[in-house]
């Protein structure tokens, strides 16, 4: 059976909503030009595709009991000059200070959670494309500290280096 998830928005005022999970979860979603309480539609989705892989990868390096310093995602997302004006292409950058964490880990890990179990990513058809930069001391040299990309498609087909099978934290993951 399918899984059902639910949430209600409410109209407060102008371009002024408030969205309310059946758990009493609020966010402010917000269309006015002046004054902004919260996020337009198109931020928040873009900041969902960043925490929905995040937790993924969050959970991954906790299962390898790596210490996570620190840890940002920067996205930037294009959006199609039209009406609609869908996101065409996502482009996530990720920053990790994580020490013991090398490159190729790094992308894999990355990989998994931007193109196999993030939930929001595989709901969109736009190109999902990744980054990863490595902050901590002894990182692989590159762009800042070391840098690792990688893309996947509107129909789920990957490249890169982070695609390959890390099953059993991903799973694990992938059901935070």
């Amino acid at each position: 059976m399918p899984k059902t998830v639910t949430t209600t928005v409410h109209h407060l005022a102008g371009k002024r909503f408030v969205g309310v999970t059946p758990d009493a979860q609020r966010v402010m979603i917000d269309g006015e030009t002046t004054a902004q309480t919260g996020m337009r539609p198109m931020q928040l989705l873009l900041n969902a595709v960043g925490s929905c892989a995040a937790f993924d990868i969050v959970q991954m390096l906790v299962k390898r009991r790596l210490e996570v310093r620190g840890y940002r995602i920067e996205l930037t997302g294009y959006r199609a000059d039209a009406t609609p004006s869908p996101y065409t292409r996502i482009v996530a950058r990720h920053y990790l200070d994580v020490p013991g964490l090398d490159e190729r880990q790094a992308k894999r890990l990355v990989g998994l959670g931007m193109t196999k179990y993030c939930s929001v990513s595989a709901s969109l058809n736009a190109e999902i494309a990744y980054e990863v930069v490595l902050e901590h001391a002894g990182a692989a040299a590159g762009t800042a500290a070391g840098t690792a990309t990688g893309t996947v498609t509107g129909d789920g087909a990957a490249e890169g280096d982070g695609e390959e099978a890390d099953d059993e934290a991903a799973k694990a993951a992938a059901g935070a």
